[in-house]
């Protein structure tokens, strides 16, 4: 299924954040965030980019695999589950600044990006 995305923003400084709003007036989104400041405290398994969906808690970790942006729909897949998102409404801006923080989030090349 396909989600609406109306909107992404994103956060840079210890954090490194790029959240999209789902659904028609953003009732929920999907972030994805990474703090290379702190992650070599981390063992391997949980560095990366965490990617959460504001479902239960309760769930194991779920990281990023992979993203790819092609025309105006992004394919997200995370260790959890896959994601289709339809971004025709998001400002071109919005979108470049997207890519370049995931650009960023993948310094180690932790996850697939394609035209990121």
């Amino acid at each position: 299924m396909t989600e609406h995305v109306p909107f992404i923003s994103v956060e840079t400084g210890d954090d490194l954040i790029v959240s999209f709003g789902l659904g028609p007036h953003a009732e929920t989104s999907l972030t994805l965030l990474r703090t290379p400041k702190f992650e070599h405290l981390l063992p391997t398994v949980e560095r990366g980019v965490s990617v959460s969906d504001g479902s239960s808690g309760t769930e194991p970790q779920d990281f990023l695999v992979s993203v790819r942006w092609q025309a105006n729909t992004v394919h997200i897949r995370s260790t959890a589950k896959n994601y289709t998102l339809d971004i025709s409404s998001v400002d071109p801006a919005e979108i470049n600044e997207a890519k370049a923080v995931l650009s960023q989030m993948n310094f180690d090349h932790r996850f697939e990006a394609v035209d990121v």
